[in-house]
């Protein structure tokens, strides 16, 4: 059965790929095409006032779960792989600076020891992020895909 498409915020979709937080919850409603979040600290978003007069939005928020996809962001362990391809495609990168961040991903605390080194060099954190970015929007695409959700509009990547 083909699944109608939906009007998707991309800004929100994109944000909820890249919230790392364990406490917060992202899903997609494949009815409204809203990003609905759920868990400790929801509150803290100014965004909920304005849920309060969206009737789409409370209507999300009381749907069951067979309409709401899970979004999950990538784990420690997938923005590693990130970082390694990201030094096997940045060959330029001061030899100085590509020493460091391949120690940092080995550390035992690799993403802190990463941002350590990015925050020190702000034209390496500049593409790192930008790589990082185009490695969401394929995420986010290929989950599109694979949840077979159809979308009005492309996303403002393309």
């Amino acid at each position: 059965m083909k699944k109608k498409s939906i009007k998707i915020d991309w800004d929100e979709l994109e944000s909820a790929f890249n919230n790392r937080n364990e406490e917060l919850v992202y899903y997609l409603d494949r009815v409204t095409g809203q990003v609905v979040l759920e868990g400790e600290g929801e509150d803290d978003f100014d965004d909920d006032e304005e849920m309060i007069d969206d009737p789409s939005a409370q209507e999300a928020s009381q749907r069951s779960d067979s309409t709401r996809l899970y979004i999950e962001p990538p784990d420690t362990d997938e923005l590693i792989a990130w970082m390694h391809d990201f030094l096997e495609d940045s060959a330029e990168l001061d030899s100085d600076v590509r020493g460091q961040l391949k120690e940092a991903v080995d550390d035992p605390e690799p993403i802190t020891a990463v941002r350590a080194i990015l925050d020190k060099n702000p034209e390496v954190r500049d593409r790192w992020y930008g790589y990082r970015g185009r490695r969401t929007h394929e995420n986010i695409e290929a989950w599109l895909d694979a949840n077979e959700v159809g979308v009005v509009e492309p996303p403002p990547w393309k």
